[in-house]
């Protein structure tokens, strides 16, 4: 096919005319070979944009697959912390209405001694607020509570002054030193030793120390409420009249002192003058 063969003269200027063979068919076909190498060519450069393009949309997809998969992941990072925080809100409100229930208990028992430490009010109304998500006020309001509930505990005279065995309760007995008939015993009396300390059971104002007849060496302690406890025998007082004192302040010395068959101490508590078995105030 190529055989064949034309002279085709090419004349440059200012140089000798060349002859230059081609094949034949080259020269006859020379329009549609042109158009065909053109339509290669630019099938060519077509093929090699659309594989290019092909890439770039892949590169993109992938990118976007990844920034997809982060922002599921940040949702399901914070369905999760929802669901958390759902359930811890939960537990709350279970542990908020357990110090509920707590504080109602307690506000009974110091009913029983005379303080009204109650949490409803006379001639009060108004809407119902429904943020019950708003736990960080709830909390705030029953630290409150509980810490208003706390005072008044404190000085109410609750526990014991010593831990020795009890030797003679509140109430009727036999007179210790005549063993004969019976006389009111208005405390408690405490067995110990000589010069162990003797702890105030509330808040309040020594109101006095000192020696007083039977009681011997005596401290007397005025606290709210209308309280008073008395702490007899001492072989010792630790402090004096006027003093603020807490619960669990030394107040004294165990002692031998008024009228005592030996070392103990005699506790009492009082309520508006009234003398009352301290057995009831040991535990609230």
């Amino acid at each position: 096919m190529f055989k064949k063969k034309s002279a085709v003269q090419i004349s440059i200027e200012g140089n000798s005319d060349k002859n230059l063979e081609i094949p034949t068919i080259l020269v006859k076909y020379w329009k549609q070979i042109s158009i065909s190498t053109l339509a290669l060519i630019v099938t060519l450069i077509g093929t090699i944009a659309y594989f290019a393009a092909i890439k770039k949309a892949e590169d993109v997809s992938a990118k976007y697959e990844v920034a997809l998969d982060k922002i599921q992941q940040k949702n399901q990072k914070l369905s999760s912390s929802k669901q958390e925080s759902e359930q811890d809100i939960l537990e709350a409100k279970k542990s908020i209405m357990q110090i509920d229930s707590t504080i109602q208990i307690i506000n009974g028992k110091l009913k029983k001694r005379g303080i009204n430490t109650k949490l409803a009010y006379d001639n009060a109304g108004g809407p119902i607020e429904r943020d019950e998500e708003n736990i960080v006020l709830l909390s705030e309001y029953y630290k409150a509570v509980l810490l208003n509930v706390e005072k008044k505990i404190s000085s109410i005279p609750i526990g014991k002054p010593h831990n020795g065995h009890v030797t003679s309760r509140f109430g009727y007995r036999v007179n210790p030193f005549t063993r004969r008939g019976r006389e009111m015993h208005s405390g408690i009396d405490f067995k110990g030793r000589m010069g162990e300390p003797i702890r105030a059971t509330a808040d309040g104002v020594v109101s006095f120390a000192g020696y007083e007849g039977e009681y011997g060496y005596v401290v007397k302690v005025k606290h709210q409420y209308g309280y008073e406890t008395r702490y007899a025998h001492l072989v010792r007082t630790q402090v004096k009249g006027g003093q603020k004192v807490q619960a669990g302040t030394v107040i004294g010395l165990l002692g031998n002192t008024g009228r005592s068959t030996g070392p103990h101490l005699h506790y009492e508590v009082l309520k508006d003058n009234k003398k009352l078995n301290p057995e009831n105030y040991f535990e609230l």
